[in-house]
């Protein structure tokens, strides 16, 4: 892909969205409250996780574009250690489901599969 930010906006939006449905379901729902509490917390982690990724992304392509010498990473570092402290955060508070939280994490990135093959078949038609 030529252009990533239809592609990040769109998994955003999603992600959003998902969250809405949660919290929603929070507030009707009182025997999945910990699910949904869970969940919502690793959605705003992955998505948050997400957008940095595509900013070190980002960042890359720009240095290798312009030839430039100096090193860089794509800040796995940073991504891993905000995983873990949500998971901490999931575990010591007890409201939140830990399992909902992991699933939570990896769901951004997951969604950017079925969202970049929508986009690129939309674009070709």
């Amino acid at each position: 892909m030529d252009n990533m930010t239809p592609m990040i906006n769109a998994v955003t939006r999603v992600t959003f969205v998902l969250m809405a449905g949660l919290l929603m379901g929070y507030a009707l729902h009182h025997e999945t409250r910990a699910v949904t509490l869970g969940m919502t917390l690793g959605l705003v982690a992955g998505i948050v996780n997400f957008r940095y990724l595509a900013v070190k992304v980002r960042r890359v392509a720009e240095s290798v574009a312009n030839n430039e010498g100096k090193a860089f990473s794509l800040g796995f570092v940073t991504r891993i250690s905000f995983a873990i402290l949500v998971t901490m955060f999931s575990v010591k508070i007890e409201h939140f489901s830990l399992e909902a939280t992991i699933a939570g994490i990896f769901i951004p990135q997951l969604l950017s599969i079925p969202v970049g093959i929508y986009l690129s078949v939309r674009n070709k038609m």
